[in-house]
This record gives C-alpha cells, sequence and structure tokens, in this order.
C-alpha cells in the first residue's frame, strides 16, 4: 500500500524511489489522503503503472480530482472516519485529522505499530535539518508546529476552543507510539506537547500572509 503520491516537479525521482522498493505489479492499494499536489501529483503515473491498485480515498476527494482529471472510478473504493482500509490484511483505521486544509483529508491509524498519520497536521518548521523531530529542541519543534499550523490551517483561530481540543484529545486517545505527518518529522518522544500546542490552536493570533513588500524581498529566494 501507499500513501499519497507526491509532489508532480518531482515525479522521476519519486516513481523511481517507489519502484525501487516495490514492483508496480505488487501495489495492491493507493491510499489519498486528499487532492493537493503535493499529496496526489503523481497519481495517474502510479495507477497506470499498477493497474491492479486500487485508489483508496474520501468521496469529497475523488469529487475534487475529477474537476481537473479522468480516473478509473471502476477502481475507486470511498471510505470514510472510523472505517477499515479494505482488502489490506493490516488494521489500518481511517481517521479526520484534527486540522486540515481540504475537506475530504483522511489520515489512518495503524493498530500494529502505534502509528498514526495525521496528514498535514501536526506539520513543522524546523530551523534546521534533521533525521528524528527529537534531535530538535523541544521549543523549536513547538514553536514550528504552531507557526505551520497557523499559516496551514487558518480556519481553527474560528473554531471553538473546548471542540478543537476534544478533536485533538482524540488523537491523544489513541495512545500513538509515533505521530507522522505529511509536512513533518516522525515525532515519538515528543507527543505530549505537540498535542498540547495543537490543542491551544484556536487561542493564538491567526496568520498574517506577506505583503508584496515582503513577498519582494523574498522572491530570491523563491527562485525568481
Amino acid at each position: 500500500m501507499l500513501v499519497d503520491t507526491g509532489l508532480p516537479t518531482e515525479a522521476d525521482d519519486f516513481l523511481a524511489r517507489l519502484w525501487s522498493v516495490v514492483e508496480p505489479q505488487d501495489l495492491a492499494c493507493v491510499f489519498l489522503t486528499h487532492e493537493d499536489h503535493d499529496h496526489a501529483g503523481n497519481l495517474l503515473a502510479v495507477l497506470d503503472a499498477a493497474p491492479q491498485a486500487r485508489l483508496v480515498t474520501n468521496y469529497v476527494t475523488v469529487g475534487k480530482l475529477l474537476e481537473a482529471t479522468t480516473l478509473p472510478l471502476d477502481r475507486v473504493v470511498v471510505v470514510n472516519p472510523g472505517e477499515r482500509v479494505p482488502g489490506i490484511e493490516r488494521e489500518l483505521w481511517v481517521l479526520r485529522p484534527p486540522a486540515y486544509d481540504s475537506p475530504g483529508t483522511v489520515g489512518l491509524h495503524d493498530e500494529r505499530t502505534g502509528a498514526v498519520f495525521t496528514v498535514d497536521a501536526f506539520g513543522t518548521y524546523l530551523p534546521e535539518v534533521a533525521d528524528r523531530l527529537e534531535d530538535v529542541p523541544e521549543d523549536d519543534a513547538v514553536a514550528g508546529l504552531v507557526d505551520f499550523n497557523r499559516a496551514n490551517h487558518p480556519w481553527t483561530t474560528l473554531a471553538a476552543a473546548d471542540r478543537f481540543a476534544a478533536a485533538v484529545a482524540s488523537v491523544g486517545r489513541l495512545e500513538p507510539r509515533v505521530l507522522l505527518s505529511s509536512h513533518g518529522l516522525p515525532a515519538a518522544g515528543r507527543i505530549p506537547a505537540l498535542l498540547a500546542a495543537m490543542a491551544r490552536r484556536p487561542t493564538l493570533e491567526p496568520y498574517v500572509p506577506p505583503d508584496q513588500g515582503r513577498f519582494e524581498e523574498l522572491r530570491p529566494e523563491m527562485g525568481g
């Protein structure tokens, strides 16, 4: 099973690495968390190369994908939070992350390993490259989580604090041994601090993006 399909700008490298660890004919399932380009960028290339693989995702994501492309709908299986991923021997349960930037977003809980994949939630900006979140000072990890989620999930400032905290607590009740995010390092030793920081998200000031003047300053770093 493959979770998400990478950026289209990195297609050659992504596909080469993917097929180096699994033969296309052995890929049974592509679990797509949502339709954003950094998650679904190489979806059609993967499905074309692995014609027996099913696409497992949420119905809302299917609808959004169909706005821009054609899907082999006879190979699509739609799932909702609380359901088990079908056709996979491991008990992988679908969940709704506490924060998300697309309405069809679905994550995963692997009961065997204790891994909880929260997609964009718990993404973290970091001041330096590291292999594990435990290698980063806790204050930096927490600050990076707050900054990422302020920018990527601006709607959380409108959420009722108690209801949002309850959504975060539902992740804690899974007793994750590792938190996985599409935009952060694997986190095993900092889980309580990350949960606490995420729960406070609705009480923080909203993110204000750069204005034109700041954008002009940033352009060289962005390649323009």
